[in-house]
């Protein structure tokens, strides 16, 4: 029974991709285990390059009592030199970095360098608690990609058969395993660990280009049915990994890393070329549907990352609009996993359908009555001032009411050209079902109305071949009175 989940189902290679997954994560568990034993500052850092430093210190953890404060950038500790090492080399531990010694800091704040003392600590339990759950952003983060790993897993447990539901559990295992990586911060601790540096920078940094990106190129090479040359030579599919490899081995030997970006984008491209070729040359209608989840899945999840844009130009001042808009961007990749998994599970496939006509139809509708709402505020506003030389509470009334009034025909409005314009099958369908109703309540001659049913067919589904059985009346007393029935 398909998704049925049997273990025999589960072959060599669907078995050596389960164990690379729990490789995977657990490693980054362990390795996160590691770094909460070691010695640091207790504060989350910002590894963006701050002129000649890349160290900006934003939030105080541990909270333990420290001369450090927020935005000052780090240039060296206890005269070990920090400029430009956060992302590029291990920094042996210089003298005192040891837990419940203090350690002399050279910062810039303010533009000005700048000596403070600065304790080192352990990481508490509270320092966890305060980024990863009191953060409401990072707990949207962390807790999405959490679920899209339980995702990925669930799809693979349903479909161990489907190999791009193997694709999906690296790529949603990868997701999981760079996301636990950020449950504690980057900064000194790692700084001065060698094992802790290459294994945040691993997965922290690396793994994106080296298992991430080539895990989602494998899934769109074998989504919804594998490329023809693949189907052929199912190895083809590794091509991406393999060339994660050799990445891995050249950023090992101090390859530079604008390499490891340069060739994520590269296959993040690749795959977007990839599903718009299987949208050209897949024509069953299974296969569509799934694509339309899964590129829906995916512009959607893209469309909440470039809430990024806006608050990196500082259009957005409102605190809590800001909070709300990093909640959300930080969703994006849940939403683009559970359309992928959506589609390999094969679940209500063409109810995409629907989500896309409501999704469209009430965007439609909000952009417009907001056009409304505040057009109505500032003209009514302005009327007010003109006549009284005040404004006046009652133009956000009116405008409301006006809105209130208009709701309802203005959605059915938007939904009939909506319909019209992109769901033309849908709208004639509803139009001939329309008119077959109301002469269906008038038409006496059955003849004529089984023409009327066959054209309605014909018109909206378009058959190769039409038959139609009418059941005949068992007891043909049926419609005599009660008294003659004997």
């Amino acid at each position: 029974m398909p998704g049925s989940g049997h273990g025999a189902r589960f072959d060599r290679g669907a078995k050596l991709v389960i164990a690379f997954a729990l490789l995977l994560v657990t490693g980054s568990v362990a390795q996160i285990v590691y770094r909460f034993t070691l010695p640091t500052d207790g504060w989350a850092v910002l590894t963006e390059e701050v002129a000649d430093t890349n160290w900006l210190y934003y939030q105080n953890l541990v909270g333990a009592a420290s001369d450090l404060q927020t935005d000052d950038a780090v240039l060296d500790v206890e005269g070990v030199s920090l400029a430009g090492t956060a992302s590029t080399s291990y920094v042996p531990a210089p003298p005192g970095w040891q837990k419940g010694h203090s350690v002399t800091m050279l910062v810039r704040r303010d533009g000005v360098p700048l000596e403070v003392t600065v304790p080192v600590v352990g990481w508490t339990g509270k320092a966890l608690l305060t980024r990863n759950i009191l953060d409401p952003v990072q707990f949207a983060s962390v807790s999405g990609a959490l679920l899209l790993m339980v995702v990925g897993w669930f799809t693979m447990l349903r479909r161990p058969e489907v190999p791009s539901a193997l694709a999906l559990l690296i790529l949603s295992t990868a997701v999981g395993a760079t996301f636990i990586s950020g449950i504690l911060p980057d900064g000194l601790s790692v700084q001065f660990d060698r094992l802790a540096f290459w294994l945040t920078g691993f997965y922290s940094y690396i793994i994106f280009g080296v298992i991430l990106a080539p895990s989602f190129l494998s899934f769109t090479l074998l989504f919804p049915q594998p490329k023809h040359a693949i189907q052929k030579h199912l190895w083809l599919a590794l091509l991406p990994y393999l060339f994660g490899m050799f990445l891995f081995l050249f950023l090992l030997f101090d390859g530079p890393a604008e390499a490891g970006w340069f060739s994520t984008l590269a296959m993040f491209l690749l795959s977007i070329i990839s599903f718009i070729h299987s949208w050209i040359k897949q024509r069953d209608p299974v296969s569509r549907a799934q694509l339309r989840w899964a590129i829906s899945g995916f512009v959607l999840g893209i469309g909440l990352f470039m809430l990024n844009f806006p608050l990196a130009f500082n259009l957005v001042e409102n605190p809590v609009l800001i909070s709300l808009m990093l909640v959300f961007q930080s969703l994006g990749i849940l939403v683009i996993g559970l359309g992928l998994a959506i589609a390999v599970l094969r679940y209500r496939l063409f109810d995409i359908d629907v989500i896309i006509r409501k999704t469209l139809i009430y965007a439609v509708l909000t952009i417009a009555l907001a056009l409304v709402y505040f057009g109505g505020v500032i003209l009514l506003q302005s009327a007010f001032e003109a006549i009284s030389g005040q404004q006046s509470p009652l133009a956000i009334v009116i405008s409301t009411l006006l809105l209130a009034a208009l709701f309802n025909p203005l959605r059915r409005r938007i939904q009939k050209v909506i319909d019209r314009r992109f769901y033309r099958n849908k709208y004639k369908a509803e139009q001939a079902l329309t008119e077959f109703a109301a002469n269906a309540r008038s038409e006496t001659d059955l003849e004529a109305l089984t023409t009327q049913v066959v054209g309605i067919v014909n018109k909206t589904m378009q058959p190769e071949q039409i038959g139609l059985w009418m059941q005949p009346i068992a007891n043909r007393w049926v419609n005599q009175p009660s008294s003659d029935r004997g």
